[in-house]
């Protein structure tokens, strides 16, 4: 048996806190050692348990087993040397704890004169639980004196100087509060070496409960509170329940007596657990390997939608958050983030995080893709692969709080789900629409005629689910799943739940309910007249497929906008995404579907075929501002022949009509915009008319032939396209 080995063993175990299999190592190994009357190895072990159980606070174990340890020095009359010294102090230590004091002393003085050979090792040990002794006599100021010997004779050569520095500081610290004295800064100092350590130490608990105690005196209960309960849980992490714990216990209660005792939510207490013991931990062990995380609490959990509530706390709710590690990371950098979340205390602020079979992997550490695969099935991109997604789970998506993201992957995903595709909502909001009209209009009356009472609990609760799921989306709001749905509704909007309550759930006349709700689809501009609702349901299907192929290509005109190549260099434009998008949507939710699907397969055909039809359009534009330039480009842009240019010459003076008459009813928006002829065109501007000129020609045949037939319409119905196109620009582009 070897004593390094059983000492690796041991310190890997009391590191991660597994403190009964400990015990039965220190206890199993001590048996074989006996067995095999192997001295050193008994010896080792028995000085082992005389510190386990002191700290754990079982004191009279500790004692028995440091007497034991000292029977046989006496036996054997060894009473010099540092194995010897190593057991007074540890006897000492043990009486002390136990309150024998006097017994504690005599050994003290005892040892005193054999350590002086030795007393760079040992006297910073000696005096620092000499301290302890004189404090527990309530001798403080011995004690404190104890403690500034002991730091003075600490050796800055000791590998260990910095350790036994802060354990001795945090010590020191709690005297001078006792004292009056102030003692934030030896506090302070104590905090910054323990802050973070993975695996935490053994006395981080001491350097904790000493800032509470300077906070304390200092009148700031709250703050020393959190400290309280921060070295609570590293009590409980390192010794389990002992006396300890109960006296830090009863400073929370000082700190807390009086106040008017709230709940802490789940999300406070993700955000207190991770600010205590989640972030210093990552700041000390992975300073450079945070630019590949991002850090919250947010997914499936009413927590994380602000929703729980004492009878939530039974499952998947405690101190916990996620780390969300970039798909990009390096190798192995996942599993070390793990192991040290593993570490972290599982206690804080009296709550233990309980996961049941059905919601384990939600938090902790986790890739990027791997949290939206779980919570959405897929990392939505088209407005199709939203579609696909319900609500509810883009809501456990982006719920909760983001602490921080350095890596960006997650919060791109994040913002892409919050600012879902239009076409998405609308078709979404479609479906709650048919199915309102569909089981309140339709299906309970009739129901409710026949007296089938459980089928007309089941109608209505899918009419007061679609009511709900509708509003949200008029508020353009990610409604939650069933459960939550009516307490996310009373928070978006008290008076609507509060009318759903009382004019569906208590009656069957839904008719109030539905008129607010399509008050409120007018409102938002999603449509312009008020219909019945199985009508209306068709005009937002019908618009979610004109807004979804417009969008479709607006992102394939940004990609060919992207590498067109200027004459001058890259244009600003080119790097501004935003208003690229919302100038071009302002335009193309103007056309009927159509003609959009139309210009989509133009744009399909163009690209397959290698063409950049954007460069195309600036080529044709080039005839009138740049005439010399155009000439010697002209043969690389396809020919435009007879039939279009007619369709297009057709098309561009009803359009060149269309802008001059906004302009004379509008002249100061008209001024801010572009000059409207081809005659005012010049090398710094391009008219109105030359631009559409060039958007024209890049159109197919077919596509000419739809667009001129919408512009015929639009003259019919007395529509200006120019004013609907700048309006949208200018506000909602629905």
């Amino acid at each position: 048996m070897d004593n390094r080995n059983i000492k690796e063993h041991l310190d890997e175990l009391l590191r991660a806190s597994r403190l009964e299999e400990a015990e039965r190592f220190m206890l199993s190994t001590l048996k074989e050692a006996r067995d095999q009357e192997d001295v050193p190895v008994q010896l080792f072990i028995l000085s082992e348990l005389a510190g386990f159980y002191r700290d754990c606070g079982r004191f009279e174990e500790s004692v028995k087993s440091a007497e034991i340890c000292r029977e046989y020095f006496d036996r054997e009359g060894i009473n010099e040397g540092e194995d010897f010294i190593s057991m007074e102090l540890n006897l000492a230590n043990a009486y002390r704890a136990a309150g024998r004091h006097k017994d504690a002393h005599r050994v003290y003085d005892e040892v005193y004169p054999v350590i002086r050979p030795f007393s760079e090792k040992y006297c910073p040990a000696y005096y620092n639980n000499l301290a302890l002794l004189y404090e527990d006599e309530g001798d403080l100021r011995s004690a404190a004196d104890a403690f500034r010997s002991a730091i003075g004779c600490l050796s800055r050569s000791d590998p260990d100087y910095e350790r036994r520095l802060a354990i001795t500081r945090a010590n020191l610290s709690s005297v001078q509060t006792l004292l009056g004295e102030d003692g934030e800064e030896n506090a302070k100092l104590s905090l910054e070496y323990f802050r973070g350590l993975s695996p935490s130490d053994f006395h981080y608990s001491a350097a904790l409960s000493a800032m509470g105690d300077v906070l304390l005196s200092k009148g700031d209960t709250k703050k020393a509170a959190l400290f309280f309960e921060a070295a609570l849980s590293e009590m409980l992490l390192h010794m389990g329940e002992c006396p300890f714990c109960d006296t830090v216990r009863e400073k929370i209660g000082l700190c807390r007596r009086g106040e008017q005792t709230e709940r802490v939510t789940g999300l406070t207490l993700s955000r207190m657990y991770y600010e205590m013991f989640g972030k210093p931990m990552l700041k000390r062990n992975f300073p450079d390997e945070t630019k590949y995380l991002a850090c919250g609490l947010c997914g499936e959990g009413s927590e994380c939608f602000g929703f729980d509530d004492r009878q939530s706390e039974d499952h998947d709710f405690g101190p916990s958050f996620c780390i969300f590690v970039s798909d990009n990371a390096p190798e192995g950098l996942q599993e070390r983030l793990e192991k040290a979340y593993s570490l972290l205390p599982p206690v804080f602020m009296g709550k233990r995080h309980t996961e049941s079979p059905n919601t384990s992997g939600r938090r902790g550490v986790m890739t990027v893709s791997d949290f939206y695969r779980r919570v959405l099935g897929c990392i939505p991109e088209t407005a199709e692969d939203f579609q696909s997604v319900p609500d509810d789970r883009l809501a456990a998506a982006v719920n909760g709080e983001i602490y921080f993201d350095y890596c960006g992957e997650f919060s791109a995903i994040r913002r892409r789900i919050i600012h879902r595709p239009l076409a998405d909502r609308l078709a979404k909001l479609a479906a709650e629409l048919e199915m309102m009209s569909k089981c309140g209009e339709y299906n309970l009356p009739r129901i409710t005629a026949r007296g089938d009472r459980a089928a007309a609990l089941v109608c209505r609760a899918q009419f007061l689910l679609a009511c709900a799921r509708a509003y949200h989306l008029c508020e353009n709001k990610l409604a939650p799943y069933e459960k939550w749905i009516f307490e996310s509704l009373r928070r978006l909007s008290p008076e609507f739940a509060r009318s759903l309550e009382e004019n569906a759930l208590l009656s069957d006349d839904h008719g109030k309910v539905i008129e607010l709700v399509k008050d409120r689809i007018l409102s938002s501009g999603l449509l312009k007249e008020r219909e019945p609702l199985a009508v209306m349901a068709e005009r937002l299907t019908e618009r979610a497929r004109q807004v979804n192929t417009a969008d479709k290509i607006a992102s394939l005109e940004w990609q060919l906008f992207d590498k067109v190549q200027n004459r001058g260099g890259r244009a600003d434009c080119q790097d501004d995404p935003y208003t690229f998008f919302h100038m071009r949507r302002s335009q193309y939710y103007s056309y009927d579907t159509e003609l959009l699907e139309s210009i989509y397969r133009d744009f399909r055909t163009a690209a397959e075929s290698g063409r950049n039809v954007i460069t195309e359009k600036y080529g044709y534009m080039m005839e009138s501002t740049f005439p010399e330039e155009f000439r010697e480009i002209q043969g690389s842009l396809p020919e435009v022949d007879d039939e279009k240019k007619k369709l297009a010459e057709a098309i561009i003076p009803i359009q060149v009509g269309m802008m001059e008459d906004f302009a004379k009813e509008e002249p100061d928006t008209a001024l801010r915009a572009r000059p409207i002829h081809t005659w005012e065109d010049s090398p710094a501007q391009t008219s109105y008319e030359t631009y559409l000129r060039g958007e024209l020609y890049t159109y197919s045949t077919d596509t000419l032939a739809l667009y001129g037939a919408f512009i015929v319409r639009l003259v019919r119905e007395g529509r200006n396209l120019a004013r609907e196109i700048i309006e949208k620009e200018k506000g909602p582009l629905l």
